[in-house]
């Protein structure tokens, strides 16, 4: 998601509840493949692949270290730029972040006045290159095997369609990391970037729209996939929306296909869920309980790589992530990241 903004997208109904696949305004089993950027891959293997020996990165937006009963800092912060910002890298909250000795997933969206096919064209490659070259400098002073960065994350999400075609993006997206590369700033040339290509959680469910925005394996180290547990706040402009559902749907509900897509489309490299949360339920055990279900799921999934919990209100509709008012969903969340799955650090 942006942070000013709230993209939803029906989705996949599960028993007792609905599930909404959104973006919001907005890396499981121990294994023996390490994280992008913390250690040579097995020969034929990503350079990005499974999972480090301290399991996943755990972590969420600019708002997730303001929780009081989380217990810990955050080994990842998800942050959002865009091509008119760019200069501005790195922000109060990036730099915060770093500072507290966490990593970035940052996205780069081309703002509202490009589309995909003017930056494919290399006519903001002055900002993007400037950009990118910051964000690696950033890795460096921090001392920081990875930083990991995303082209116009979501970029199947309706208010984008503007924007251009799928192949419109993707060749933005080869455009933006090939400027990486012949810079020496990405990963598998000595630099410290590493790619995310997130769609919300839908894309995956959708038959073929995940395989049309795909920029193919060349151009990205981890698969990235947003989803929430909305029920109907989307469709509400104002107000505290309740789920009235008494049980949340499984993990596996929303994040399943994308997992299975990534295991056939690309594999050996992680999967990160870069927003993920829950609205309240009528229940007041009822999120705590889907949270931890996330615990689970996770740590039964080795290919999840980093979770990263949107702990904020969406824009424009009534849907609320986050925790601040939720006792026990944070003990929930703070559970998460004391398992022993959860403490990869960057």
């Amino acid at each position: 998601m942006f942070p000013a903004r709230r993209r939803a997208a029906a989705a996949a109904a599960a028993s007792l509840a609905a599930v909404t696949l959104a973006l919001a305004g907005c890396s499981s089993q121990k294994s023996t493949a390490q994280l992008a950027g913390s250690g040579a891959a097995k020969p034929g293997a990503s350079h990005a692949s499974t999972a480090s020996a301290g399991g996943v990165l755990f972590g969420g937006d600019a708002q997730f270290s303001g929780l009081s009963g989380l217990g810990r800092s955050p080994a990842i912060v998800r942050t959002y730029d865009t091509v008119d910002t760019a200069a501005s890298f790195p922000t109060a909250e990036e730099t915060q972040a770093l500072n507290a000795g966490a990593t970035l997933l940052a996205s780069l969206g081309t703002g509202p006045d490009r589309d995909w096919a003017s930056i494919a064209a290399g006519k903001s490659d002055t900002a993007v290159l400037g950009y990118l070259r910051a964000v690696d400098n950033a890795a460096t002073t921090h001392h920081l095997n990875a930083v990991y960065v995303s082209f116009n994350h979501e970029p199947n999400a309706k208010e984008d369609a503007k924007k251009g075609s799928p192949a419109q993006f993707v060749a933005a997206w080869r455009h933006v990391h090939q400027l990486a590369a012949a810079a020496h700033l990405d990963g598998q040339g000595g630099g410290h970037l590493r790619w995310v290509w997130i769609l919300t959680a839908n894309g995956f469910h959708q038959h073929g729209t995940a395989d049309r925005y795909w920029p193919g394996a060349a151009n990205v180290d981890v698969v990235g996939v947003d989803g929430y547990v909305s029920g109907g706040c989307s469709k509400q402009a104002t107000g505290a929306y309740t789920d009235p559902s008494k049980a949340a749907p499984k993990p596996g509900t929303v994040f399943g296909a994308a997992l299975t897509w990534s295991a056939a489309h690309a594999p050996g490299k992680p999967v990160f869920i870069p927003e993920w949360g829950s609205v309240p339920f009528a229940g007041p055990e009822v999120r705590a309980s889907y949270i931890q279900a996330m615990t689970g799921y996770v740590a039964a999934h080795p290919q999840i790589g980093a979770v990263l919990y949107w702990n904020d209100h969406a824009h424009h509709d009534s849907c609320d992530y986050s925790l601040g008012s939720d006792a026990a969903a944070q003990r929930a969340l703070a559970a998460m990241g004391r398992d022993a799955h959860f403490q990869a650090r960057p």
